[in-house]
């Protein structure tokens, strides 16, 4: 059938209907573009008992920064987030490698900042809902179970062949993942650094209350993360070399949680298993490049990073909130596919991408190294930090506007 018959025109295409994708639809929505989304999965659908309030926990969650849950709130979609699902984090407690006992090395509270709270935990299952809340009464035209063909450029406008369409815009964003098929078509290149980890990710109910504190462990090549949820739970992050990984994840849920509170010296009691384990390869990817004409890539396609840091899903919505701030300044004249404003974009993120970079990159070089003279250094600054109020706000900051 001949694609011409049923060409649609439009500002902008979406590839990829994940939580940026899906934000950035939203948010261009409310600026007055024409917004296309497709995606080649289904559309997302609850399991059965959300409405009841029975839907099992989600093991995959989120920290979001409380900048990051404003502009949520601003877009209208932090709304339809429902409460009962949504965890603060008051506090931050940090151990260091050779610290074994209950007292952290270094701890951060948001009262220290004179913050009602650091962020907060969220079930990527409880904030998808909402953001597909949201866009069922957008003026957005979503199109699902349709994996992308081809794409090709015209002049100043970009078409994007579907099974069933093809797509004429302005703009091609690219929010299809780290494994990105816009990116791919494209030619941009990726440079990628193998953390040589599995993390390991599940949860668990405590049996001493969690106090909305998020915690971690950093050990030889090894990150462990309790971060806190509703109903005593915690969600585990546990970043491990592939081979001991795979050794903790043959084990029983009951074993694995006996291996959790030995790591963490019991600091929340026993733990009891709630939910499956899922185990993720790290890896870090940075396209070359995330603007070309008529073309950006956003989220994961453009930067993924260590979970450690917490932060991979709070850059994705930044790059959205930087587009839209440029599509907001943007001349009626000038077209929203520019190579020179989507570079503007681009230069505009990257020095939030190269320190978050920085950062993990960072800290895995530090803690891998099992020498004493590393070890030693790492404890000495977490003290060092610990005993300056400054530095201490400056890291509160930091981390709750990232």
């Amino acid at each position: 059938m001949d694609a011409e018959k049923h060409l649609m025109q439009t500002d902008v295409v979406i590839v990829g209907a994940g939580l940026v994708g899906l934000t950035a639809a939203i948010a261009l929505s409310r600026l007055g573009k024409q917004v296309v989304l497709t995606d080649a999965k289904p559309p997302f659908e609850l399991p059965a008992g959300w409405a009841d309030d029975q839907l099992d926990w989600d093991s995959r969650i989120y920290a979001l920064t409380n900048q990051t849950m404003d502009w949520l709130a601003e877009i209208g979609v932090w709304q339809h987030v429902p409460a009962q699902r949504v965890n603060p984090v008051n506090a931050m407690h940090l151990w260091s490698p050779t610290q074994h006992h209950v007292q952290p090395s270094l701890s951060l509270t948001a009262k220290e900042a004179h913050l009602a709270q650091m962020g907060c935990i969220v079930e990527s299952q409880a904030l998808m809902q909402a953001c597909w809340t949201v866009l069922a009464d957008a003026d957005v035209t979503v199109i699902t179970d349709a994996p992308a063909q081809s794409l090709q450029q015209f002049g100043h406008q970009i078409r994007v062949a579907l099974p069933q369409q093809t797509i004429e815009a302005q703009l091609l964003i690219g929010a299809d993942g780290a494994s990105s098929w816009v990116r791919s078509q494209c030619g941009i290149g990726v440079e990628q650094v193998d953390f040589a980890q599995t993390a390991l990710v599940t949860n668990y109910v405590a049996t001493h209350a969690h106090q909305h504190v998020a915690r971690q462990w950093f050990g030889a090549h090894e990150t462990l993360a309790l971060l806190p949820m509703p109903e005593q739970q915690v969600s585990l992050v546990w970043a491990l070399p592939h081979a001991e990984a795979a050794r903790m994840q043959a084990l029983s849920a009951g074993e694995l949680a006996v291996a959790v509170e030995h790591r963490c010296g019991q600091v929340l009691g026993p733990l009891t298993p709630n939910g499956a384990v899922m185990a993720f390869p790290l890896r870090q990817n940075t396209a070359e490049t995330m603007a070309l004409p008529n073309i950006l890539l956003l989220g994961d396609a453009a930067h993924q990073v260590h979970p450690m840091a917490g932060q991979g899903v709070n850059l994705g919505f930044e790059d959205v909130q930087a587009l839209c701030a440029e599509v907001a300044r943007l001349p009626g004249i000038k077209p929203l596919g520019d190579v020179n404003v989507l570079r503007h974009v681009m230069r505009g993120r990257q020095r939030d991408i190269r320190s978050m970079h920085a950062l993990t990159r960072g800290l895995d070089f530090l803690f891998a190294r099992p020498q004493a003279l590393w070890t030693h250094a790492a404890l000495l600054g977490l003290r060092g930090v610990e005993n300056s109020a400054m530095l201490k706000r400056f890291l509160i900051r930091t981390a709750t506007q990232a």
